[in-house]
């Protein structure tokens, strides 16, 4: 079989795309190029590895094969790039992180961190919800992901490496905000605000109720924390969020804490990745660095 890395490079950007015209905008080639490539892969090989219908790609049994050889040979090729930046007398590469929203107010500071210390990593955050950042790990698309409720997967391995405490917060102005150890059947009837369905945080106070024997129709549904907190700040409702991504409102005197018993909810946030995947020098040494104690001395 004569085939070339490159014509393997090609069909991956393909068949992670499922589009010749994407695959060729990410490799700066033409479209018929890309075609040409595939072209000549699938004859040396001698069977075919896509199917074009209409504008879509589709990946046939062989083509599904072999787009998980070359995850497995890419990851190679960056763990050896990686090997050889570090015998050279430094740390290079690339780090990708595909992490659930509520990390933008912590993970930012954390990779200026890291890469204050290692200057020659490029370093890129993509900060989603947590059913993406799922996907993102699922397909191997990024070398880490980032989460609080760590998946019901035995192929994965989840590394915690920062407290993530959750408090119930209410507008500053509400009844119970001077209060202390309030029960929490004195919020049976408090307005709600939720995250949207497969956030973490959702998942924490959904148990929370639950155990407490307190049912709740949630009067607002929303996608992002920051939505919730402009909801919490106007007075539409309650809601658990976490402290780490209050610093301005409490400064501000925009939310209050309200200290509810059992409260707050000690969960931690999670490094995560399949564990078959090969792990580069770079993804080992953030691993490392995430787990140095006094992490939290980094953030604002």
């Amino acid at each position: 079989m004569n085939f070339t890395l490159h014509q393997i490079e090609v069909f991956g950007a393909v068949a992670r795309h499922h589009s010749m015209t994407k695959a060729a905008n990410e490799l700066h080639m033409t479209q018929p190029a890309v075609s040409i490539q595939i072209k000549q892969l699938q004859e040396a090989l001698g069977i075919p590895l896509i199917e074009v219908i209409g504008r879509q790609v589709y990946l046939t049994e062989a083509g599904r094969h072999l787009y998980q050889m070359q995850q497995s040979i890419q990851n190679e090729i960056e763990s050896f790039s990686s090997t050889i930046s570090q015998l050279k007398g430094g740390l290079e590469g690339t780090l990708t992180v595909s992490a659930a929203s509520t990390t933008k107010y912590f993970l930012p500071y954390l990779l200026g961190e890291f890469q204050r210390r290692y200057p020659q990593i490029q370093a890129s955050l993509k900060v989603t919800n947590r059913n993406e950042v799922l996907g993102h790990l699922k397909d191997n698309k990024y070398d880490l992901a980032v989460l609080t409720q760590v998946p019901d997967d035995k192929s994965i391995t989840a590394i915690p490496f920062l407290g993530n405490p959750l408090v119930m917060c209410g507008a500053p102005d509400h009844p119970l905000r001077n209060e202390n150890d309030i029960s929490i059947q004195q919020l049976k009837n408090e307005p709600f605000v939720y995250r949207e369905p497969g956030s973490g945080t959702r998942m924490v106070l959904e148990r929370y109720l639950t155990e407490n024997s307190i049912n709740v129709n949630p009067i607002m549904e929303l996608g992002t924390n920051e939505a919730v907190k402009q909801a919490i700040m106007g007075g539409i409702g309650i809601s658990l969020i976490s402290k780490l991504s209050l610093e301005n409102e409490l400064i501000l005197n925009k939310i209050s804490i309200l200290d509810v018993q059992e409260l707050p909810i000690m969960t931690n946030w999670h490094a995560l990745y399949k564990k078959e995947k090969n792990l580069s020098p770079v993804t080992e040494n953030f691993l490392l660095f995430l787990q140095e104690k006094n992490l939290d001395e980094l953030l604002p």
